[in-house]
């Protein structure tokens, strides 16, 4: 069965503000950029592979093909998910990798190898105890066709309640909660269900310089990246 991957990475990069010249998802670790790295990482086998990016020749990885998305600035955050909902696989399971983490071999084995075909979010509910992240993150969305209509209406319900000013966010967060259908006064509380599969090891996400620097100078000093 074939699983399709795609690989969202075409953020507007805002904290980033174009560290080292370059957008955050082509930042170098060692000798290949963090989209290279995930690309090679989840290319292979049954997978099919999509870059969601921008129209830039630097977004042109091997082993994936570069899809680039129209934008509904009426979804808000939620865009990021929604403007790709085409290459959501209606066959077999999608995941939907956010291109600014950089995954351990291990995670990413860990997510290839799941059993589970309910919608599940894998990511680290709380702080890493390695890379001095302080907070959660997501880092992979899992699903298969049976749950596409609960994760579409998911994505509207955010958009409604960030628009209606229910709620501060309407991102990888606010999704998840949605999807745990938590009521709406819950939604901005930071709660972990039976939805989440925990990954705490180096697997990181970065979406500010000082992210970058100190995960890089954490992955050299334990050996899996060279400076």
């Amino acid at each position: 069965m074939t699983t399709h991957v795609v690989v969202i990475a075409d953020g507007d990069g805002t904290r980033w503000g174009g560290y080292g010249g370059v957008p955050k998802h082509l930042a170098r670790f060692g000798d290949e950029t963090l989209l290279e790295r995930t690309v090679r990482q989840f290319a292979g086998g049954d997978r099919i592979v999509w870059v969601v990016g921008p129209d830039d020749d630097r977004y042109q990885v091997p082993g994936s093909s570069l899809y680039v998305p129209e934008h509904n600035p009426l979804d808000f955050d939620a865009d990021k998910f929604t403007c790709s909902r085409d290459l959501w696989n209606p066959d077999g399971r999608t995941l939907v990798v956010y291109g600014d983490v950089w995954f351990t071999d291990e995670a990413v084995s860990e997510i290839l190898a799941s059993d589970r075909t309910d919608w599940v979010l894998f990511g680290r509910a709380f702080g890493s105890r390695l890379t001095a992240s302080p907070g959660g993150e997501c880092f992979v969305q899992s699903f298969y066709p049976d749950s596409i209509p609960e994760h579409d209406a998911a994505l509207r319900r955010v958009v409604r309640l960030y628009r209606n000013g229910l709620i501060s966010r309407c991102g990888g967060w606010e999704h998840y909660r949605a999807m745990l259908r938590l009521p709406d006064s819950l939604m901005d509380r930071h709660l972990v269900g039976d939805r989440f599969v925990h990954i705490d090891d180096y697997t990181d996400d970065i979406d500010e310089p000082f992210q970058y620097d100190v995960l890089l100078a954490a992955l050299v000093e334990a050996g899996l990246c060279a400076g």
